[in-house]
């Protein structure tokens, strides 16, 4: 296999076209082997050389599918300089290429100014004649960073661009790229005016294709886009009753969101309304608003009638959460909390969500009538449970139940006390701390303890054990465990000096880049001197082969979860494969077995996968960010991260349609059945078990 794919390196790169031939040439797998070296190259993220040779070389190939791969691969590099190499493709004969090209571009500047971009966009929108490229050029248009003059013919040619000959409505698959260009730019503008005309058109899209009686799939989204980027802060009262009643629950959704911007006035029928759709994700939104302090009497009845029988559990734990407020009627709300918090000890098994919530809410509105209902959740068996104890204990200063969970074997739970822990005894607390940063390995409760020592006054013991515990965790060589080595070092530089310096010098060799370069800084904050970092580099996890390309493009993943159902997942290695690879080879390893959905985020995404069931403990090793035209829609799955190229083996599925994180976030996959699960996910969901099926 390596002798193969260095052939199609020299045939397809710069320096050696023609070089060889592999002995399987001509076969039909020869230009999955050629997309491979793409995926090689753009792996190693290069600035020059063979590496970004063999991808400026491959965008010009003869077969379509390498130019796609390679000139999005360009894009991913995220660097300005290659834009000169991407350019050329917005000409390209075959449409699917321009399209990745007009969106490579707009990544190729992703991170700074978009000028540079504008005009090769601009001049290809003027030529171009096929609706689904003008929606990719208009979506890459939409998203570029850009002064305010630039700013405004950005959105006069979106609006432009919505329109049909007729003045109607463009093409369906150009307006969905419109509407979603236009979502960008709305949200580019961070407070600043709203350009006119693109305001009314929005609100025009919005109402694209709803008196239709064969709705597309796409037609709702086209909506749901342009209601997102068209509601901003807030609907009017008569905007809501047009939106709340739309055939698609998508739109509903985004408009009872925006119920909480309406004078609680207003709000009243409105709420009727959405508290009675038959949508759990309309509801939730309608519950959400009515938790919007300072709460009513009317409010707090109906969330306290949501609370106690809503059908959906999200809806639930909604209306308990906002509860935890001041209400008019106070001991009625307070009555019901003790009561659902009570049946924890005598409830049904694994039913602890509502009981949890209603403890912390209760330990918020009266933290003493919280004390007597501690205990079993102190000493409950699920650590996701215990977590809730240790933020209710903490509420109601129960410091001797802190400083049991506090020494927890549940990680989450020490983390969630030992904050608790310096919030009741101040810096009383840090000689406990400090031990617990010499001896603990979890990056969460490292985490917390970093930030929890921050002031310390024990200088020489914190600056000890935040050091040898960066060296110990460094040992492991597992880029996962940046977040809280980096933490540490951001301590080392408050509690050490310039005599400090040769103890760190050391990191600045240290595999982890972002590491060596934070060692780096804390060096030059000390001595006033420049330092350089050299980072080592960690070893980067395999890429598939050809083989696993089609084994990957013939299955699907399948999550069996404890509380029953199954989640089907369909990889999308063409797109991201090495995150598809990565997925793929740990299911069939039995990595995700009886791993949690640690995060569930309503109207948003639950998100799980990790061995510490938390967002901050991975598997290992980072794969990179493999960003494109994909959109986040509701259904897909994507990669969790915590800054560029950080993949950590964690997924997320998207609850709704989530476009803000486009560009940002890799999917890997798409449901394609099982989304009935995935909504019905709580938080500490147990995967049983995960499965490969071949030709799922």
């Amino acid at each position: 296999m390596k002798s193969s794919l260095v052939c199609i390196t020299l045939a397809i790169g710069i320096a050696g076209a023609g070089a060889c031939s592999p002995p399987d040439a001509g076969r039909p797998d020869l230009e999955a082997r050629a997309f491979l070296q793409v995926v090689t190259a753009e792996d190693a993220r290069p600035a020059g050389g063979r590496a970004l040779g063999t991808l400026v070389t491959t965008a010009h190939h003869a077969r379509p599918a390498l130019r796609v791969a390679a000139v999005r691969a360009l894009g991913r590099l995220e660097r300005p300089a290659v834009l000169q190499h991407i350019a050329p493709l917005l000409d390209d004969v075959d449409p699917g290429v321009r399209m990745e090209a007009a969106n490579a571009l707009a990544q190729s500047v992703h991170r700074g100014s978009g000028e540079p971009a504008l005009g090769p966009l601009l001049a290809r929108l003027a030529r171009e004649d096929v609706p689904a490229v003008r929606g990719a050029v208009a979506r890459s248009l939409g998203r570029l960073r850009l002064e305010a003059p630039e700013r405004r013919q950005v959105a006069a040619t979106l609006e432009a661009l919505s329109h049909g000959p007729d003045r109607g409505f463009s093409p369906e698959d150009q307006l969905e790229g419109v509407a979603l260009g236009m979502e960008s730019l709305m949200r580019s503008l961070r407070g600043a005016p709203r350009p006119p005309a693109v305001q009314a058109r929005l609100r025009e899209i919005a109402m694209y294709g709803r008196s239709g009686t064969d709705e597309s799939a796409t037609a709702g989204r086209i909506r749901t886009v342009a209601l997102l980027a068209y509601a901003g802060p807030g609907l009017a009262e008569e905007e809501m009753e047009t939106f709340l009643s739309d055939g698609d629950p998508a739109v509903r959704r985004v408009a009872a969101a925006r119920l909480g911007a309406l004078p609680p006035s207003q709000r009243h029928a409105l709420l009727d309304r959405a508290l009675g759709d038959p949508s759990a994700q309309v509801r939730l939104e309608a519950t959400r608003a009515l938790g919007i302090p300072p709460l009513t009497t009317d409010a707090c009845l109906r969330l306290r009638t949501a609370s106690d029988s809503d059908a959906d559990t999200g809806v639930r734990l909604m209306a308990l959460d906002g509860l935890g407020q001041p209400c008019p009627d106070g001991a009625a709300s307070v009555a019901l909390l003790e009561r659902i918090a009570a049946e924890l000890a005598g409830g049904v098994a694994g039913a602890w969500h509502a009981p949890a919530h209603a403890l912390v809410a209760l330990a918020t509105l009266e933290p003493r009538r919280t004390l007597p209902l501690l205990p079993p959740f102190v000493a409950h068996a699920n650590g996701f449970v215990r977590v809730y104890a240790a933020q209710a204990a903490t509420l109601a200063n129960a410091l001797p139940a802190v400083r049991a969970l506090a020494t927890d074997p549940d990680a989450n739970v020490r983390a969630a006390a030992l904050t608790g822990l310096a919030a009741l005894e101040g810096r009383d607390a840090d000689t406990a701390l400090v031990r617990v940063a010499a001896t603990d390995d979890a990056p969460q409760v490292l985490l917390a303890v970093a930030a929890a020592l921050e002031g310390t006054g024990l200088r020489t013991e914190a600056l000890d054990a935040a050091l040898a515990t960066v060296q110990r965790l460094g040992d492991v060589r597992a880029e996962t465990l940046r977040d809280p080595r980096v933490a540490l070092l951001a301590l080392v530089e408050t509690v050490g000096e310039a005599d400090d310096a040769a103890r760190l010098e050391p990191f600045l060799r240290d595999f982890d880049v972002a590491v060596a370069e934070r060692a780096a800084r804390v060096l030059e904050a000390w001595t006033g001197k420049p330092y350089l970092a050299a980072p080592r580099g960690a070893q980067p996890l395999p890429l598939p082969g050809v083989e696993d390309l089609h084994a990957m493009d013939g299955g699907a993943v399948v999550l069996r979860m404890a509380r029953g159902g199954e989640i089907r997942i369909r990889l999308r290695p063409w797109e991201a494969p090495s995150n598809a690879f990565r997925l793929y080879s740990m299911v069939r390893a039995g990595a995700l077995d009886g791993l949690t959905f640690h995060r569930v985020v309503p109207n948003f995404v639950i998100q799980g996968g990790s061995p510490g069931a938390n967002e901050y403990a991975g598997h290992g090793a980072f794969t990179r960010d493999e960003v494109g035209l994909d959109v986040q829609w509701r259904g897909t799955v994507g990669v969790s991260t915590r800054g560029r190229d950080t993949g950590d083996g964690q997924i997320y599925v998207n609850l709704v349609d989530d476009v803000r994180l486009d560009h940002d976030y890799t999917i890997l996959g798409v449901v394609t059945s099982g989304m009935d699960v995935v909504d019905a996910v709580l938080e500490g969901d147990v995967i049983l078990g995960a499965e490969w099926v071949p030709g799922g």
